[in-house]
């Protein structure tokens, strides 16, 4: 019994494990990211588009955009302002100059 239950555990964290890579795959859809970040301004939309742009071309590491994309996600207000301004200085930090306003 305890062993089935084992198996059972492993086989489900292995399959949670799987799974939120998939889930933060859609990350750098524009319309997600513009819905999410509340990105009401076309100032402010153009901005997403240009970052993931960036990230197509290679230009801007997607790793670095995501896990900026999550943290600001998780303000509670002013979203967008908060991306903006720290995947601006973090990307400077890496040598990547990124336009203030495409």
């Amino acid at each position: 019994m305890f062993r089935a239950h084992l198996r059972l555990m492993i086989v489900l964290a292995l399959l949670a494990a799987t799974l939120v890579p998939t889930a933060e795959a859609g990350v750098l859809d524009a319309n997600v990211m513009k819905v999410v970040l509340r990105a009401g301004t076309p100032r402010e939309q153009d901005f997403i588009d240009y970052v993931v742009a960036r990230v197509d071309k290679g230009t801007l590491p997607l790793d670095l955009v995501q896990s900026t994309f999550l943290w600001a996600r998780t303000k509670p207000r002013k979203k967008f302002y908060y991306f903006k301004q720290a995947l601006i200085l973090r990307a400077a930090d890496r040598g990547i100059h990124l336009r203030d306003a495409p």
